[in-house]
């Protein structure tokens, strides 16, 4: 690659020369196909681009007003450098049809391809874009002159790209496998550092690289400034420095220039590569050579660079997503699912100390946040957290688990209820308010025999019960009295075998809406179960024993069948909803369920379209090799798919799209947030936008405010379910619900 270059000795910092800029010899004219069944779209786009050059070079307009024409052109011309496609034509799939013959029968890889539509809701998944290579997809109305010019500048320099790719196969080769390697980086310092090595091997260079992010735009409790994420080689000791502590080096001053201006500058010490981000966390590249080597074409680099970029915000992506599910937004904490995931470690490998469990509550604090206010409230927590943090020792795992409960895990001798409830006695000074807090603590000392991280948290729970039951400030420690509740676990598996055998179990049913009519587009199914003493026994009792037990499978084929029937007689009578089931990993593992949900679908005369199944998102990541092979069967029945609870697990982007469900389901807990003033239902949020950019429904469960109701439909989420509407319905009440509010639920 050349680049402007002072002369030796000169200290001076230059951009990098981007392929392709006015000046270029190349003046034969860009083809650019238009294929639309709209005459006046065609016209359109000619006008806004009449006399304009793109790099260098002008333009010329083909026309094609079908698919099959279109096919035919570029079967007889090939050399079309960007195909501006209607998604909608002669049918639906029409736009996405010519792409696939474009890529697979004329294997016609170079040409840049801008999906365009006028119909917003015709939308391709995200799977689609990528299989079939797609550069962008816009709504017509966003093409005005400005932008038109942009896209097709953008697709115009990967046309170009592409056509000196075939004169460098051998840079081709390493710049795919490094893209290759970096997307499989799940933090952005592993990514850091990959993306430095390969940025030296892409120049034969010693790896003497750093890499620095701009921090200007992340989480508002961090560290604003750049800062050295990764460093390598000569460079090594620069590592998760901040920037403005590195002095007046030369390639600070390259790294700072690139930044200012936004693009990649050489210096005589090196080159700095400018990495744009969607999210704001711009990223350089430097990499320190004395004499850098010529030997690529701009374009290749350029593609390089392109391709990083890409690469480096589904890192960032990733993380945002992984710290949603395991980052206590208020406090920056770790949260519940982390310190089960950092207990379940433990466990696994039990550390040479004894460990221990602290959860702490703080007293009266629901009181206090009535009182004070939100506000003060969230400042309180950010206090406790702080004080919990700061002498806390290294090897003591700090996290935030509930509202106003904390937990500290970690070595049993550091972990002495007395000594951190002192933390808490100096009172907090909070906007010229002086508050005193105190807590109490429910213990667990880690055994062998002790299950999972997410038990030892529950048995947590159980011994702060005890704690505040006695009393504030009070202690209590999960004792052998663990075995009265295995007796009662027992006592309670016995009576459900025996209520299924009895027929006492029976389905309730909670009404689904569309967010903005009110309209019942669904039902959801829930078991439940009424004991002899005429007492309803609450699900999370009873579900998972019958999961540990193995009884859901018979239970589950039971709800199954039973929710079938249901929606087939409701359609029947004019109500066509669609019915979700839960459905769990056990029945999943049945031999044959999807042939049982098959038969039990023809048996009732149910449409497979009106069945969703429901999966929670931990067990949608459990076992991929189980689950996929089960719901691609239930999806080519026609069944649909819904990952249930979302956002309270972890699940990257790849296996999301594996598991290709129609809807996603916002758990109840992130819908509570959206009635704070400031800062709640962010993950609800970036759930919807996720959903929205995968082509997938969101639905949104336990609403009980309008407030939650106006917030959701305002975010963009396309169903609600909860008390708001109804609680669950026995079949009784079903009916005369559905013909007072089936057409619309108004507040």
């Amino acid at each position: 690659m050349s680049h402007d270059r002072p002369e030796a000795g000169d200290d001076s910092l230059v951009f990098a020369q981007e392929a392709g800029e006015p000046g270029s010899p190349e003046r034969a004219a860009w083809t650019i196909l238009v294929v639309d069944d709209e005459p006046d779209v065609y016209a359109a786009t000619c006008m806004a681009m009449r006399g304009v050059e793109i790099l260098g070079r002008p333009l010329q307009f083909l026309h094609a007003e079908s698919s099959a024409q279109a096919y035919g052109l570029l079967r007889a011309e090939p050399d079309v450098a960007v195909i501006l496609l209607d998604v909608v034509m002669e049918s639906e799939s029409a736009g996405l049809d010519l792409v696939a013959r474009i890529r697979n029968e004329l294997q016609l890889h170079k040409p840049r391809i801008i999906l365009r539509t006028g119909q917003p809701g015709y939308a391709p998944e995200m799977q689609a874009i990528r299989d079939y290579d797609i550069n962008d997809y816009r709504i017509k109305s966003e093409l005005t002159r400005t932008r038109l010019y942009t896209v097709l500048t953008s697709a115009l320099r990967g046309y170009q790209t592409l056509s000196a790719v075939e004169a460098t196969r051998n840079d081709l080769e390493y710049l795919l496998k490094a893209q290759t390697e970096l997307l499989a980086a799940n933090t952005m310092p592993a990514f850091a550092v990959g993306l430095l090595e390969r940025l030296a091997g892409l120049y034969g260079l010693p790896a003497h690289t750093v890499f620095c992010s701009d921090g200007r735009r992340v989480h508002e409790a961090d560290d604003q400034r750049r800062r050295v994420v990764a460093a390598l080689g000569r460079y090594a000791d620069w590592s998760w420095r901040r920037l403005d502590s590195l002095g007046a080096e030369p390639e600070v001053r390259a790294i700072e220039l690139a930044f200012s201006t936004r693009r990649t500058v050489t210096s005589p010490c090196g080159i700095a590569v400018y990495l744009p981000s969607r999210t704001g966390a711009d990223a350089v590249a430097f990499l320190g050579a004395d004499d850098l080597p010529a030997t690529h074409d701009p374009r290749v680099f350029d593609m390089f660079v392109q391709n990083t970029t890409v690469a480096a915000d589904g890192v960032r992506l990733v993380e945002r997503l992984r710290d949603a599910a395991y980052v206590d937004g208020l406090t920056r904490l770790p949260n519940r699912s982390a310190l089960a995931e950092t207990i379940d470690a433990a466990l696994k490998t039990p550390p040479d100390a004894p460990q221990r469990l602290l959860l702490i509550d703080v007293d009266q604090f629901s009181e206090i946040n009535e009182t004070f206010g939100d506000r003060i409230g969230d400042a309180l927590l950010r206090g406790v957290a702080q004080r919990l943090m700061a002498q806390a020792d290294a090897s003591v795992r700090v996290a935030r688990v509930a509202n106003d409960t904390f937990a500290a895990f970690g070595p049993r001798d550091l972990l002495v209820p007395a000594e951190w409830a002192k933390r808490l006695d100096e009172p907090f000074d909070v906007e010229d308010l002086q508050i005193g807090l105190s807590a109490s603590f429910g213990g667990v000392e880690l055994v062998n025999d002790c299950v999972s991280g997410g038990e030892v948290i529950k048995m947590g729970y159980s011994a702060l019960k005890r704690a505040k039951q006695t009393g504030h400030r009070s202690v209590a420690f999960y004792s052998h009295e663990v075995a009265t509740e295995i007796k009662e676990r027992t006592r309670l598996l016995h009576g459900l075998r025996a209520a299924f055998d009895q027929q006492r179990l029976f389905l309730m049913y909670q009404p689904q809406v569309e967010a903005r009519s009110g309209r019942t587009v669904g039902l959801e199914a829930l078991m439940r179960w009424r004991s002899d003493d005429g007492r309803l026994v609450p699900p999370d009792r009873f579900i998972p024993i019958a999961e540990q037990s193995g009884l859901i499978k018979d239970l589950g084929a039971w709800a199954m069948r039973s929710a079938i029937h249901r929606a087939a007689a409701l359609r029947d009578a004019g109500h066509p909803l669609r019915m979700a089931v839960n459905v769990s990993m056990s029945q999943l593992l049945v031999p044959g369920f999807e042939i049982m949900v098959a038969e039990a679908l023809a048996d009732g005369g149910l449409p497979a379209e009106l069945l969703e199944i429901e999966i929670t998102e931990s067990v949608a990541m459990q076992s991929p090799d189980i689950v996929l092979p089960r719901l691609a069967a239930l999806k080519q029945l026609g069944v649909c798919v819904a990952i249930d609870d979302f956002g309270t697990g972890y699940s990257s982007l790849s296996s999301l799209e594996k598991l290709a469900p129609e809807r996603l389901k916002i758990d109840r807990s992130f819908v509570m947030g959206l009635d704070a003033d400031t800062g709640g239902g962010s993950l609800a949020e970036m759930i919807i936008e996720l959903g929205r950019a995968l082509g997938l429904k969101v639905i949104a469960e336990g609403v009980e405010t309008p407030t939650q109701r106006q917030r959701l439909i305002e975010l963009g989420c396309d169903e609600l379910q909860g008390y708001l509407f109804s609680p669950p319905l026995p079949i009784e009440s079903l009916g005369e619900w559905l013909a007072k509010h089936g057409e619309g639920f108004a507040l």
